[in-house]
Parts: structure tokens; sequence; C-alpha cells
């Protein structure tokens, strides 16, 4: 048996580590809660569209943006979302939520993740819509206010240590912490080519999953999107189509495409875009540098291009900031059925 003065060590270090371990663990929950009921400055702004909206433009854009056909359920009607072992959180009902704010208000929740409180909202991922151009923001936001009332589901915010840990790091976050305000906001800006129509498609639809640089998340293994590189045309339409991959493999994480209804415009101008870009426009706000430039510099520094050159470099790419990815089945409608959408 030990003697009396190795039990009272073992005592005392046992102690020790208990008590080492109680202040992690305050540390943590202090930190991760001061981000998520701090104040965040954004600012008011009035809605200046250049026509009048266009309902059935909000309706796709809505889609395209995840108001729809994501976590807030297939038509609005509440959902929940959940990253495995980070956290799991009801998505509100739409119409619900709609009638307590201004427009300015709202243009602000879902450009700079800041609610009417001031706090940030979580989940949402607002620097994935931070790029909407006002005409596209005022046809979804009066797409979103002509909906009918439907039931609430029941507001509720679930994390675990590892997601609280993940947030004090910055690995993931609330959301106006993570809006980089210094960005160019795409859907302002010219899109008179197919390369900067995909730019704010991507900007938009892509950044949400893979990354605000599109090379991928560390988070939850969404891949590089130098990956297109590997994709025919036909093969990349069948994708934003049907979910499924070249090789005919499903990609249940990407599911919530076959209800988003991309135009045949928009699948070409995306594959135009990604076929030229590594992120760095994205993610830098560069629009100087030609496309096929950012694209060799990025190539010379992953090293000798190979054929598998995609598949390499979404295996070893990785942003530690990236944005939340989906899983499937990680949405589920407020009925319960899973809609596996992206945000």
């Amino acid at each position: 048996m030990p003697g009396p003065r190795l039990l009272s060590t073992i005592v005392r270090s046992l102690g020790v580590l208990s008590a080492i371990g109680f202040l992690f663990l305050g540390y943590v929950f202090a930190v991760s809660e001061w981000k998520m009921r701090r104040s965040y400055d954004a600012p008011l702004v009035l809605l200046r569209p250049a026509k009048p909206p266009d309902l059935v433009a909000g309706r796709h854009m809505a889609k395209i943006a995840g108001c729809w056909a994501g976590c807030h359920g297939n038509e609005g009607e509440g959902g929940f979302e959940s990253i495995k072992d980070i956290h799991r959180s009801a998505a509100p009902t739409l119409s619900q939520v709609l009638p307590q704010y201004a427009d300015d208000e709202l243009t602000r929740l879902i450009r700079y993740g800041v609610k009417r409180d001031g706090k940030s909202s979580i989940g949402m991922i607002a620097y994935a819509t931070w790029p909407l151009g006002y005409q596209d923001l005022a046809d979804i936001i009066a797409h979103l206010r002509a909906q009918p009332v439907l039931p609430p589901v029941e507001r509720s915010h679930d994390f675990t240590l590892r997601g609280r840990w993940a947030m004090v790091t910055g690995k993931w976050g609330v959301d106006a912490a993570m809006v980089n305000q210094s960005l160019p906001r795409w859907g302002e800006l010219s899109r008179d080519t197919p390369f900067e129509r995909g730019r704010y498609l991507a900007s938009v639809v892509c950044a949400a999953c893979h990354g605000r640089n599109l090379r991928g998340s560390a988070l939850e293994s969404t891949p590089s999107l130098t990956i297109v590189g590997a994709y025919s045309e036909e093969q990349f339409r069948q994708l934003l189509r049907t979910a499924t991959a070249a090789g005919g493999r499903e990609v249940k994480r990407m599911s919530w495409v076959r209800n988003v209804e991309f135009s045949d415009q928009e699948i070409d101008d995306l594959y135009a875009f990604l076929r030229e870009h590594d992120g760095q426009q994205i993610v830098f706000g560069n629009e100087s540098a030609p496309p096929s430039a950012v694209r060799d510099k990025d190539r010379r520094a992953a090293g000798p291009v190979t054929p598998n050159y995609a598949m390499q470099r979404s295996a070893r790419v990785f942003t530690p900031l990236a944005g939340i990815t989906s899983g499937s089945p990680r949405f589920r409608s407020a009925s319960g059925a899973p809609t596996a959408r992206r945000r």
C-alpha cells in the first residue's frame, strides 16, 4: 500500500488538476458567452434597389442565399441547423421573425449578422450573404414578407464544449465577428462577364460550405473547390442538378442543390469562375489581379502540377476560419424532414 506521503501527494495533484480543469472550463464558457452576448457595431442602411422588387426573382434568390431550401426549412417554416460535436440550433420560422424587423434592420441582419438588439446571429453565415446586392436583397425580403404566417419553431441553441472552444479560438464563431466589412460587395459591382457573375454566385452559394476563400473547411472536411478543375462542364452541371459527383457518387451534403433549380446560365457562370479561380479574389477583394495569374501563383506554391492536382490541393489546403459547412442530414425542417442545406 502507498504510504501517507504518497497518498497526500496524489490527492494534492488531483486537486490541482481539478482546479486547472475548472478554471479552463470557466474560461471557455465565459469567453464564448461574451462573444455571443456582446454588442456589435453595424450601420443601418436603407435598401436602394434599382427597380421595384420582383417576387419571382426573390423566391429564387432566397433559395440561393439559403433562406429557403435551407436551415429555415423548405419554405421558411423553420428547422434545425447543426454541426456534429459543435452545436445544434433552431432556425426560426421566417414569418414569425420578419414582422419584428424593419427593412433596414433586416438588411443589417443579413449583411452583418447583427440582430435588432445589437447581438450577433449564430449560424446564419453572414459573410456569405454580405456580398448580396441591393436589388437581390430587396427581391428576397419582398418575397419573404409575402409568405403566409406559419406556426413558430421553438428557439434553442445547444453548444458542446468543443463548439465553445472553437468559438474561443476563432475556428468557428458568431456571424458578426466573421464578416469582413472591407471586402467588396460583389452584388453591387459589374457582372457583365461569366467570371464576374460566377464570382458573385460563388461568394454567396459556395463560401458558406467551402470557406470564405473556397479552399475547404477543416471543421467538417469539405474540399477545396479547385476540385472543379477535374470536372467537365457536363459533370459539373450534373453535380448542381442532382448532387451526383463525377463517377456517379451521391454527395449527400449537397442534396440541397436539387431544390434550388439553378439556371443553365448560373451553372455556366459558376463553372467559368471556379475553373479560373482559387479563392483569392473573394477573400482579399483583389479585383485587379488576373485570375490566371492568381491561379498560376497558387499552383507554383503548391508544387508540381499532377494529373490529380485538384484532388491533391483539396486534400491538403484548409483554412481554420472557413465557413460552417453542411452534413447530412444536418438540416431538418419543422416537420422533422431533412433538408440537408449548406447553412
